[in-house]
């Protein structure tokens, strides 16, 4: 190891503890690399705009504001009211509900926290209302929230394909679909189990006439899913186009049909989409910088040689292992940015599909956005449930666990992510 390099992650896991904003830790850490290493300064800004000029990247912005315009738009209690029509009869049914609604709020934003700060500020008090110890009803939006990111579009799984190259956009969202859904009915299931051993409430059983009305409610919100990725898989429109097009969807929606947000309040939802777009696509420029660096080290040559005589369920599952401990103190954008390219070169030299490693490391750094010490959708809902975030956690390890059980599912049965992506010739 150089002492470049040596310096590079001295200084990046100094700041990292310190509590230092990740995308400057990087370009910082990196400062300090080129510094040591005699390298050029004015490589950081070269990388910097290379790292933030991408097209694909303009989806990050639509998509943002798309969420923005559903949540204030006021769609989530026609979803929220879908869901219940449903399961809604079940023991245990909020929480039931709160996982469905965040399975469908995943096809609409794509952002962890976002799903969490809007159905966790309705659905959790509604949870403590009806008798719900407030620990499990904060774990469980912490849980069901990581169905975001994995459900398409998720701008996780853009950066992704971004920052390692070789990989569809289009074709990574066609492989999450299933493995999102898989982890919504594990999550229920252990959900369900909770809920009988506790005695949770149920609601009433709602007839099938009801149940249309409600379907019918939801249609607009569940239509925009439909423009989303039916245009993507349908050849219609590139993600960039689709995300332009939800977005403008979505404007119209809670504009002139729902007349939820009024035009007064459009300088707020654009102030909020560009400090959340700013941030991620800094975070991409930065990491850009640091991959440089790593790149330069030749680190995935370093590992490749000895890892290329590890069997490949070894090193799938240390993979697994150290994304998990890595997510528990590191932001999922700035890991996929920073890990994705070292770490997707090894697995394809080992024989795994590009898809199939892309969906891997994405769901686990998802789920480390749900464990101590520095999960964020943790410190996301403890606040508005009134408990400690390790409260949050000790409620919601169960749904966790199931997680878990789906990413090893995906990890070692390769079609459960390749089906639907050959099915569409990708």
């Amino acid at each position: 190891m150089s002492i470049a390099l040596l310096s590079l992650i001295v200084c990046f896991v100094i700041l990292l503890i310190s509590g230092f904003p990740i995308a400057f830790n990087l370009i910082l850490s990196t400062f300090v690399y080129l510094v040591v290493g005699d390298y050029p300064i004015t490589l950081i800004p070269q990388r910097m705009f290379q790292g933030m000029n991408g097209f694909a990247l303009l989806a990050v912005p639509f998509f943002i504001l798309t969420g923005q315009l559903m949540v204030k738009g006021n769609i989530l209690k026609s979803l929220t009211d879908f869901v219940n029509a449903f399961v809604g009869h079940v023991r245990g049914a909020l929480a039931l509900v709160t996982v469905g609604s965040c399975l469908f709020m995943g096809a609409i934003v794509g952002l962890a926290v976002a799903e969490t700060a809007s159905l966790g500020s309705f659905l959790i008090p509604m949870m403590k209302k009806e008798g719900y110890k407030p620990r499990f009803a904060s774990g469980v939006m912490a849980s069901a929230s990581l169905l975001g990111p994995i459900m398409p579009p998720s701008v996780l799984m853009i950066l992704y394909c971004i920052s390692v190259g070789r990989t569809s956009i289009a074709g990574i969202f066609l492989a999450a679909i299933i493995p999102a859904i898989l982890m919504a009915v594990a999550q229920m299931v252990v959900i369900y189990f909770i809920a009988k051993r506790d005695n949770l409430p149920r609601h009433e059983r709602i007839a099938w006439p009801d149940k249309w009305k409600q379907f019918r409610a939801a249609l607009p919100a569940l239509f925009l899913p439909v423009i989303i990725l039916g245009g993507i898989f349908g050849g219609i429109f590139t993600v960039t186009e689709a995300s332009a097009a939800a977005a403008a969807y979505a404007f119209v929606l809670s504009m002139v049909f729902t007349r939820e947000v009024k035009w007064r309040d459009l300088p707020a939802i654009f102030m909020e989409t560009a400090v959340t777009s700013g941030m991620v696509i800094l975070l991409a420029g930065a990491a850009t910088v640091t991959a440089w660096a790593i790149a330069n080290e030749q680190i995935v040559e370093a590992l490749a040689g000895p890892l290329s005589n590890v069997p490949l369920w070894a090193f799938l599952l240390l993979l697994n292992i150290g994304l998990i401990i890595n997510g528990m103190f590191m932001d999922d954008y700035a890991s996929v940015i920073v890990l994705g390219p070292i770490l997707a070169p090894i697995a394809w030299a080992l024989g795994v599909d590009p898809l199939q490693i892309g969906v891997i490391i994405c769901v686990n750094l998802v789920i480390g956005l749900a464990t101590p010490p520095f999960g964020i959708v943790l410190f996301v809902t403890s606040p508005m449930t009134g408990v400690s975030v390790e409260d949050t956690f000790r409620g919601g390890w169960p749904m966790l666990l199931a997680s878990i059980g789906v990413l090893l599912l995906l990890t070692y049965w390769p079609p459960l992510t390749l089906w639907l992506p050959r099915m569409f010739g990708y």
